[in-house]
């Protein structure tokens, strides 16, 4: 102790040398591991020889937006020698065809690539019912002039199988009305109302107007949508002809 009081500059020298050496090995053993290898080991031995390119990327985007349930394809991406794919569809869309849809991706890659490259396929089905409301808002959140509360299906291309409506009541209806305005003070409720594929939803946004001379800009807000994460996720080994599929 009386040594640490006389070489006190010497003794936080050695201290910190201790910490920073610590803090290296720490750092070492988080990106390099126990092993001493790399996290992926020799695993990726060999992956410069088969690249998927940017090309074959855009060309399953391609391919797989094409289906009529399809609402959106993530762009497709590797994790270590694993291809990611993840595609959000209409809600109510029947899922055995879409598993289909795994063939478009393999198609896409080459026989190198095939034996090299394992393939994940998420298939997300998300909610399809959506209410917005837009209108000047004051800073405690409530709409000071006419709001314009909108329906919207952004998820299903086949309009023709969708039933939908709008209503200031909670009870069900499919008037094919897409906008209500509330012009008077209060609060109010709007409901969203969607059939599609037999399938019922509904949505609901909260609207209180409070009407004022503000100087305030127009502001838009969006029902949070519920969404069915992942209703199917298939895998494909590399070197295998068939994906399994570990849920729907």
């Amino acid at each position: 102790m009386n040594y640490i009081k006389k070489h006190k500059l010497t003794s936080f020298v050695i201290l910190v040398y201790i910490v920073v050496v610590a803090f290296a090995y720490f750092i070492y053993k988080l990106f390099i591991g126990s092993s001493g290898l790399p996290v992926y080991g020799d695993r990726l031995d060999g992956i410069e020889n088969v690249p998927i390119t940017e090309e074959q990327i855009n060309k399953i985007v391609e391919e797989l937006s094409k289906n009529e349930s399809v609402i959106k394809v993530t762009k497709p991406y590797l994790n270590g020698k694993i291809l990611k794919v993840i595609i959000t569809v209409a809600d109510g869309s029947e899922l055995d065809p879409l598993k289909g849809l795994s063939s478009k991706i393999v198609e896409v890659l080459d026989a190198d690539q095939r034996a090299f490259y394992d393939v994940e396929f998420f298939i997300n089905m998300d909610y399809n019912c959506t209410l917005s409301a837009k209108g000047k808002m004051d800073e405690e959140g409530n709409f000071t002039s006419d709001v314009l509360v909108t329906f919207y299906d952004d998820l299903s291309k086949k309009d023709y199988d969708l039933e939908y409506g709008i209503s200031i009541v909670a009870e069900t209806t499919y008037n094919n009305n897409q906008l209500v305005r509330v012009s008077d003070d209060g609060e109010y409720i709007i409901y969203g109302f969607t059939k599609h594929n037999g399938k019922e939803d509904k949505c609901s946004i909260k609207v209180i107007r409070k009407a004022a001379d503000l100087d305030v800009k127009e502001t838009t807000i969006n029902t949070i949508s519920v969404s069915r994460r992942f209703p199917a996720i298939g895998y494909l080994k590399a070197g295998t002809g068939e994906f399994v599929w570990s849920k729907g």
